[in-house]
């Protein structure tokens, strides 16, 4: 049973970039989800995601009526993704969370608003390329998104190598670093504008669904019952790779959406978490 299973995967070009990707999302959850996290920001997951959206209408847009032929609807959703995370930035340069999750709130109302009114004046051929930034399938990835999904979890790897030690501190304590002497304006903006430039990227591989699922609830699980950073960024990544093997497997058992099925289970690991907590204490 085993070595059939092995086999099909090692024959199917489709499991073998699903499975890639799984593992992508997995760093890219345990690198950007944790910081947002521990930034209070696990709204701007969510807020980003959907700002694709809006991006990718303007770009549909902007192709169908030949004013940019040459506007691609990514390149829309990256710049839509800045625009959220610029706004985010601004509103907490002081390091009030609340401020920046009302940035949120606001930025996702206007980039909403904008991908429905947009897709009035969309052909509705080009409607499904709008709501697959929504729904997504990791079992739908094709070698260009993988490429994206490695160079972008690359790029996180090398920030969280870098820079980890400052945006813990300007997380946890933005007026204190600027107190101590450092920059913390600069890694406050390079933390929010890569984590929504990944958020956006890895959206459009997966969908806005399982991008929340995948960097919110793992980060908030693992934050819950572990203490060190380094501890927090593996133990997130493992339940979101769980979450995601699981999403796989289940979907061909019941014929069901493994996105739908992964963030199912890691939204049940924050509740496992929760118990596990009480239990310690």
């Amino acid at each position: 049973m085993i070595i059939d299973i092995l086999t099909l995967i090692l024959s199917s070009p489709i499991l073998q970039r699903a499975l890639i990707a799984a593992v992508l999302v997995s760093v890219i959850a345990a690198t950007s989800g944790t910081l947002m996290v521990f930034r209070g920001l696990s709204f701007l997951t969510s807020g980003v995601a959907h700002a694709a959206l809006g991006g990718a209408s303007l770009g549909l847009f902007l192709q169908a009526s030949g004013l940019a032929p040459w506007f691609d609807p990514l390149l829309g959703a990256v710049v839509f993704a800045i625009f959220v995370a610029a706004i985010t930035g601004y509103a907490g340069e002081k390091g009030v969370a609340q401020k920046m999750e009302v940035a949120v709130g606001v930025s996702f109302a206007l980039s909403m608003s904008l991908a429905v009114f947009m897709m009035y004046y969309l052909p509705p051929s080009m409607i499904p390329q709008i709501w697959g930034y929504l729904i997504g399938d990791i079992l739908l990835l094709d070698n260009l998104d993988i490429v994206m999904l490695s160079g972008t979890a690359l790029c996180l790897v090398l920030l969280i190598f870098l820079f980890k030690k400052e945006f813990v501190y300007v997380s946890i304590d933005m007026e204190g670093s600027t107190a101590h002497g450092m920059n913390a304006r600069g890694y406050h903006y390079l933390m929010l504008i890569f984590t929504a430039v990944a958020i956006a990227l890895t959206t459009k591989a997966v969908g806005a669904i399982l991008v929340y699922a995948i960097l919110v609830a793992p980060a908030a699980a693992s934050s819950e019952v572990l203490k060190t950073i380094n501890r927090i960024i593996i133990g997130v990544f493992i339940i979101a790779l769980v979450s995601m093997l699981i999403g796989l497997a289940g979907s061909f058992l019941i014929l069901a959406s493994p996105s739908a099925i992964a963030g199912l289970v890691a939204a049940l690991s924050y509740l496992i978490a929760l118990q596990v907590k009480r239990w310690l204490h």
